[in-house]
């Protein structure tokens, strides 16, 4: 399970999600430099990336699963179980690349969203790529970049069908269509407070704050995280600096921390649980995050890594010191 959400604030935008599983993933701080071979697509096409990049990958492999490059674009690619499908072979004419590789792809070598729905028209997304390993899982994409115009990205028979986001919002299945047509549901929410009501000539008055919120989804289900995010995006004044805006993206985020035991799989007997949350900065190509042991926020800048001329695998801090 993922969220993923973005807003402008007084020098920019900060753009950040959760990750959430059943299973560890060693995710670390990814840095892939300009003009890096680290991406070769499923045809052997050449994809070197063209701008610096910084974010999250897992496993010691150059591949990541979000982040921010040098020109503020910032991407998140978010599970979406059942409603992607690809490509069986290659297509003449395109570029053909599993999903992974695709979202490499469009990350490290767009400048913006507008080159992102150029590009994203260039490609086929391959059921499957040229080793056993290279396989597409069901993925989606979420673009914003640093001017604050969004772009959801799904895969459709190989086809990167393009949305505009103007939602600020990504979570999972079902695509993105359903879910800003689901926030129909939810036109009553606001963040003023309902004081009183006359209920047959009797004047009911609320317990206490947050009355103009009753109803709000609070479950862990792509729609309820999906519009509970959606509404405290939408409530997020556009005054704030950039130090409020980065600790208030964390803190809606955090609506969507799954607490341990709270989230099982019956089958397997996973629990699900929130393995990092980032946050990205497009003003000062800032990368922060927390993960599920350390709740401490650790920054990274791209101009920290601006002399490197190799891909850099970070760990991050594991455990707090208490």
């Amino acid at each position: 399970m993922c969220t993923t959400i973005g807003f402008p604030h007084e020098e920019g935008i900060v753009f950040g999600r959760t990750l959430e599983m059943g299973v560890k993933l060693e995710n670390q701080v990814l840095f892939v430099p300009r003009n890096s071979k680290a991406f070769v697509s499923a045809a052997e096409q050449n994809d070197d990336s063209i701008y610096a990049t910084i974010g999250t990958g897992f496993m010691n492999m150059a591949a990541f699963g979000d982040g921010i490059n040098e020109m503020g674009l910032m991407g998140s690619s978010n599970l979406l179980p059942g409603y992607a499908s690809y490509s069986k072979k290659p297509v003449d004419g395109k570029i053909n690349l599993t999903v992974a590789n695709a979202f490499n792809y469009l990350l490290s070598r767009c400048r913006n969203v507008e080159e992102v729905r150029k590009e994203a028209g260039k490609l086929s997304v391959l059921e499957r790529g040229k080793t056993d390993d290279d396989v597409s899982g069901d993925m989606h994409f979420f673009f914003m970049d640093a001017d604050g115009d969004g772009l959801v990205l799904e895969p459709e028979d190989g086809r990167l069908l393009a949305y505009d986001n103007l939602y600020g919002v990504l979570t999972n299945a079902p695509g993105f269509p359903w879910h800003a047509t689901n926030l129909k549901n939810y036109l009553n929410l606001r963040a003023e407070n309902v004081g009183q009501n006359d209920w047959n000539g009797t004047l009911l008055s609320k317990f206490g704050e947050g009355s103009g919120l009753v109803g709000l989804p609070g479950d862990f289900t792509p729609p309820s995280r999906f519009v509970r995010a959606a509404f405290f995006v939408s409530a997020t004044p556009e005054a704030l600096d950039r130090l409020a805006a980065i600790l208030q993206a964390f803190r809606i985020l955090s609506q969507s921390d799954i607490p341990t035991g709270a989230v099982v799989d019956p089958d397997n007997g996973y629990m699900d649980e929130t393995l990092y949350t980032a946050v990205m900065d497009s003003a000062k190509k800032a990368y922060f995050v927390k993960g599920h042991d350390n709740i401490n926020i650790q920054p990274f800048y791209l101009d920290d890594f601006k002399d490197e001329r190799d891909i850099r695998i970070i760990v991050p801090e594991k455990e707090m010191n208490l």
